[in-house]
């Protein structure tokens, strides 16, 4: 019970960094690439992952096994990551936020009929009414900005990236329970650094962008937010169904908007309350024990 309490509250944190790190990516956007700032993000995630946390403890992957676990780093973060950038091009932030909100939900299907996961109807309506309060969130009028009209390819790339989280996060099962979290965390990210570090040669772009004191925190915030946040991630997956840690990533949205409310000195409005309810009771719902009174 104490076990499934802490990764409930690993999974949560995770939701959360991933809103604050929403913030700060929007203050360092305008002045770095995509790709940079990616190469930037899981290079300062990995080197904490990397410092000596604990007694040495040496892991030895099976050959295939580390394959395998590289390969679901480099789409997790850089494929991810570079879809989702090429889908802001041409669809608004809003819609983005949207629809990838819904990794939950695509989580849970996948693992049904993959069999993962048994179907749970109390899951099903916890995750879609922590969808639910995210869409009224974001759909709200208070929260609606002008963006470019999404096109085919850019909604093309939005889906594949949700998918991508989803699959990514299904497959790290069997590997979490053969293997300790933090190192498969190291290999993970590192493999995924080694890849946009690549991606960034190719495309040109630049590893070290010019930035001031203000952005450069914000790019540190992001990276150490990465590190922390993947390892509470994969610790979390090792322990609850992959579904109900995906579920916790409603809160990420619900989180920038406090944080930008809080920025502002203003209270939060009553549409971000409402949905921060709504998210809260879904989720409540969605990881309660069915034996529970």
């Amino acid at each position: 019970m104490r076990t499934g309490r802490t990764a409930i509250a690993a999974a949560a944190t995770v939701g959360m960094l991933v809103g604050a790190a929403m913030v700060s990516t929007s203050v360092v956007s305008s002045a770095v690439s995509p790709a940079t700032l990616a190469f930037l993000r899981y290079l300062i995630g990995a080197a904490v992952l990397l410092l000596p946390l604990g007694p040495a403890v040496r892991t030895t992957f099976m050959a295939k096994d580390a394959v395998a676990i590289a390969t679901l780093g480099v789409f997790q973060f850089a494929v991810l990551v570079l879809l989702l950038n090429h889908a802001l091009l041409t669809v608004s932030a809003t819609v983005c936020a949207l629809v990838f909100a819904t990794m939950p939900l695509v989580t849970m299907c996948l693992a049904v009929i993959t069999g993962k996961e048994p179907y749970s109807g109390r899951g099903l309506l916890g995750v879609c009414t922590a969808v639910a309060g995210v869409a009224y969130l974001l759909l709200s009028p208070s929260a609606s900005a002008a963006g470019v009209a999404p096109n085919r390819w850019g909604m093309v790339a939005l889906v594949s990236a949700t998918i991508v989280g989803a699959v990514t996060s299904i497959l790290y099962g069997p590997y979490l329970r053969r293997y300790p979290a933090l190192a498969t965390c190291r290999l993970a990210m590192v493999s995924a650094v080694v890849f946009l570090l690549g991606f960034c040669a190719l495309t040109s772009q630049p590893l070290i962008p010019s930035l001031n004191r203000l952005q450069w925190a914000n790019v540190v915030f992001i990276g150490l937010s990465s590190g922390v946040g993947y390892f509470c991630w994969l610790w979390a997956l090792g322990r609850l169904a992959a579904s109900k840690v995906t579920a916790f990533q409603a809160l990420g949205p619900v989180t920038a908007a406090l944080i930008e409310s809080l920025l502002s000195q203003r209270l939060a409005p009553m549409t971000v309350l409402v949905a921060l309810a709504m998210v809260c009771a879904g989720l409540v719902v969605a990881t309660r024990r069915p034996d529970a009174n």
